[in-house]
Protein backbone atom coordinates (compact mmCIF):
# COMPACT_ATOMS: atom_id res chain seq x y z
CA UNK A 1 0.00 0.00 0.00
CA UNK A 2 2.79 2.36 0.81
CA UNK A 3 4.47 1.78 -2.55
CA UNK A 4 1.25 2.14 -4.55
CA UNK A 5 -0.91 4.54 -2.54
CA UNK A 6 -3.31 5.19 -5.43
CA UNK A 7 -4.36 1.54 -5.74
CA UNK A 8 -7.60 0.67 -3.99
CA UNK A 9 -6.97 -2.43 -1.85
CA UNK A 10 -8.98 -5.57 -2.27
CA UNK A 11 -8.43 -8.68 -0.16
CA UNK A 12 -10.28 -11.90 -0.78
CA UNK A 13 -10.71 -14.68 1.74
CA UNK A 14 -10.04 -18.16 0.37
CA UNK A 15 -13.14 -20.07 -0.66
CA UNK A 16 -13.39 -23.57 -2.06
CA UNK A 17 -16.27 -23.57 -4.56
CA UNK A 18 -17.17 -27.22 -5.13
CA UNK A 19 -15.61 -28.39 -8.40
CA UNK A 20 -14.13 -25.00 -9.30
CA UNK A 21 -10.53 -26.17 -8.79
CA UNK A 22 -8.79 -29.52 -8.33
CA UNK A 23 -7.13 -28.06 -5.22
CA UNK A 24 -10.56 -28.24 -3.58
CA UNK A 25 -10.23 -32.04 -3.57
CA UNK A 26 -7.08 -31.74 -1.46
CA UNK A 27 -8.91 -29.49 1.00
CA UNK A 28 -11.80 -31.93 1.17
CA UNK A 29 -9.53 -34.96 1.64
CA UNK A 30 -7.83 -33.14 4.51
CA UNK A 31 -11.26 -32.28 5.99
CA UNK A 32 -10.51 -28.57 5.73
CA UNK A 33 -13.74 -27.36 4.06
CA UNK A 34 -16.39 -25.80 6.27
CA UNK A 35 -20.03 -26.07 5.12
CA UNK A 36 -20.75 -22.35 4.76
CA UNK A 37 -23.81 -21.66 2.62
CA UNK A 38 -23.14 -20.20 -0.80
CA UNK A 39 -24.65 -16.92 0.42
CA UNK A 40 -21.40 -16.22 2.32
CA UNK A 41 -18.88 -17.43 -0.25
CA UNK A 42 -18.32 -13.98 -1.74
CA UNK A 43 -14.63 -13.85 -0.73
CA UNK A 44 -15.40 -11.42 2.09
CA UNK A 45 -18.00 -12.78 4.49
CA UNK A 46 -16.62 -16.25 5.09
CA UNK A 47 -13.57 -18.30 4.45
CA UNK A 48 -14.64 -21.90 4.12
CA UNK A 49 -11.16 -23.43 4.09
CA UNK A 50 -9.85 -24.31 7.53
CA UNK A 51 -6.46 -22.82 8.16
CA UNK A 52 -3.44 -25.09 8.36
CA UNK A 53 -0.88 -22.88 10.11
CA UNK A 54 -2.96 -20.34 12.04
CA UNK A 55 -5.81 -20.42 14.49
CA UNK A 56 -8.99 -18.65 13.38
CA UNK A 57 -8.36 -16.01 16.05
CA UNK A 58 -4.82 -15.34 14.84
CA UNK A 59 -5.97 -15.23 11.24
CA UNK A 60 -8.73 -12.71 11.89
CA UNK A 61 -6.38 -10.64 14.06
CA UNK A 62 -4.11 -10.39 11.01
CA UNK A 63 -6.98 -9.67 8.60
CA UNK A 64 -8.21 -6.94 10.94
CA UNK A 65 -4.72 -5.46 11.28
CA UNK A 66 -4.23 -5.39 7.50
CA UNK A 67 -7.69 -3.91 6.93
CA UNK A 68 -7.18 -1.27 9.64
CA UNK A 69 -3.90 -0.25 8.06
CA UNK A 70 -5.17 -0.05 4.50
CA UNK A 71 -8.35 1.79 5.46
CA UNK A 72 -6.82 4.12 8.04
CA UNK A 73 -7.43 7.82 7.49
CA UNK A 74 -3.73 8.17 6.63
CA UNK A 75 -4.06 5.55 3.86
CA UNK A 76 -7.34 7.05 2.61
CA UNK A 77 -5.74 10.50 2.39
CA UNK A 78 -2.65 9.08 0.64
CA UNK A 79 -4.91 7.28 -1.86
CA UNK A 80 -6.86 10.52 -2.40
CA UNK A 81 -3.67 12.47 -3.08
CA UNK A 82 -2.24 9.80 -5.40
CA UNK A 83 -5.37 9.61 -7.57
CA UNK A 84 -5.34 12.40 -10.13
CA UNK A 85 -8.86 12.51 -11.52
CA UNK A 86 -11.74 13.79 -9.45
CA UNK A 87 -14.37 11.03 -9.75
CA UNK A 88 -12.04 8.08 -8.98
CA UNK A 89 -10.46 10.13 -6.19
CA UNK A 90 -13.82 10.60 -4.42
CA UNK A 91 -15.09 7.12 -5.28
CA UNK A 92 -12.10 5.66 -3.44
CA UNK A 93 -13.00 7.72 -0.38
CA UNK A 94 -16.64 6.61 -0.51
CA UNK A 95 -15.65 2.96 -0.97
CA UNK A 96 -13.19 3.17 1.93
CA UNK A 97 -15.68 4.62 4.42
CA UNK A 98 -18.59 2.38 3.34
CA UNK A 99 -19.01 -1.39 3.17
CA UNK A 100 -15.76 -2.07 1.31
CA UNK A 101 -13.51 -0.54 3.95
CA UNK A 102 -15.00 0.42 7.29
CA UNK A 103 -17.89 -2.02 6.79
CA UNK A 104 -15.63 -5.02 6.28
CA UNK A 105 -13.47 -3.95 9.18
CA UNK A 106 -16.53 -3.83 11.45
CA UNK A 107 -17.70 -7.22 10.15
CA UNK A 108 -14.30 -8.85 10.73
CA UNK A 109 -14.11 -7.32 14.21
CA UNK A 110 -17.58 -8.67 15.06
CA UNK A 111 -16.66 -12.11 13.77
CA UNK A 112 -13.41 -12.02 15.74
CA UNK A 113 -15.35 -11.04 18.88
CA UNK A 114 -17.71 -13.96 18.32
CA UNK A 115 -14.79 -16.37 18.01
CA UNK A 116 -14.07 -15.47 21.65
CA UNK A 117 -17.61 -15.02 22.97
CA UNK A 118 -19.98 -17.25 20.99
CA UNK A 119 -19.41 -20.97 21.64
CA UNK A 120 -21.54 -21.95 18.64
CA UNK A 121 -19.37 -19.90 16.26
CA UNK A 122 -16.25 -21.42 17.82
CA UNK A 123 -17.62 -24.96 17.43
CA UNK A 124 -18.63 -24.33 13.80
CA UNK A 125 -15.20 -22.98 12.85
CA UNK A 126 -13.53 -25.88 14.67
CA UNK A 127 -15.74 -28.32 12.71
CA UNK A 128 -17.31 -29.70 15.88
CA UNK A 129 -20.77 -28.99 14.45
CA UNK A 130 -22.29 -28.41 11.03
CA UNK A 131 -25.23 -26.44 12.41
CA UNK A 132 -24.93 -22.92 11.05
CA UNK A 133 -24.59 -20.41 13.92
CA UNK A 134 -27.42 -17.93 14.48
CA UNK A 135 -24.98 -15.13 13.57
CA UNK A 136 -25.02 -16.38 9.97
CA UNK A 137 -28.66 -17.50 9.83
CA UNK A 138 -29.72 -14.03 10.99
CA UNK A 139 -27.66 -12.41 8.22
CA UNK A 140 -29.38 -14.50 5.54
CA UNK A 141 -32.78 -13.75 7.08
CA UNK A 142 -31.98 -10.04 7.11
CA UNK A 143 -30.62 -10.06 3.54
CA UNK A 144 -33.63 -11.95 2.16
CA UNK A 145 -36.20 -9.89 4.06
CA UNK A 146 -39.74 -11.04 3.17
CA UNK A 147 -38.34 -13.73 0.84
CA UNK A 148 -36.95 -15.61 3.87
CA UNK A 149 -40.23 -17.49 4.33
CA UNK A 150 -39.81 -18.99 0.83
CA UNK A 151 -36.34 -20.33 1.49
CA UNK A 152 -36.44 -24.15 1.70
CA UNK A 153 -35.67 -25.51 5.17
CA UNK A 154 -32.42 -27.15 4.09
CA UNK A 155 -31.20 -24.35 1.79
CA UNK A 156 -28.51 -23.23 4.22
CA UNK A 157 -26.97 -26.70 4.40
CA UNK A 158 -25.01 -28.76 1.91
CA UNK A 159 -22.38 -31.47 1.80
CA UNK A 160 -19.00 -29.68 1.74
CA UNK A 161 -17.42 -32.93 0.53
CA UNK A 162 -19.75 -33.51 -2.43
CA UNK A 163 -16.96 -33.05 -5.00
CA UNK A 164 -14.74 -35.58 -3.19
CA UNK A 165 -17.61 -38.04 -2.81
CA UNK A 166 -18.41 -37.82 -6.52
CA UNK A 167 -14.75 -38.27 -7.49
CA UNK A 168 -14.41 -41.31 -5.23
CA UNK A 169 -17.60 -42.84 -6.64
CA UNK A 170 -16.32 -42.38 -10.19
CA UNK A 171 -12.74 -43.53 -9.51
CA UNK A 172 -13.45 -47.26 -9.04
CA UNK A 173 -15.40 -47.33 -12.32
CA UNK A 174 -12.52 -45.70 -14.12
CA UNK A 175 -9.97 -48.09 -12.62
CA UNK A 176 -12.20 -51.08 -13.36
CA UNK A 177 -12.53 -49.94 -16.99
CA UNK A 178 -8.73 -49.55 -17.27
CA UNK A 179 -8.12 -52.97 -15.68
CA UNK A 180 -10.60 -54.61 -18.06
CA UNK A 181 -8.94 -52.97 -21.01
CA UNK A 182 -5.48 -54.14 -19.94
CA UNK A 183 -6.68 -57.67 -19.29
CA UNK A 184 -8.26 -57.84 -22.71
CA UNK A 185 -5.07 -56.84 -24.53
Amino acid sequence: MDLTPGAFPGYSLLSAFGRAAPLNLQYQRANRVLPFPFHFLDNNHAMNVKLKNYSWRDFYDRVIGLTEYTFSWRAIINRFRATRTMIPRWMNVVRAVSSEGFGRLAYYAELRRRLDADPHVQRYFDQETTELPAFYVDQVRNDLGPLWEWLPADALYHDPHAYLTLEEEQSPKTLEHVDNGLAAS
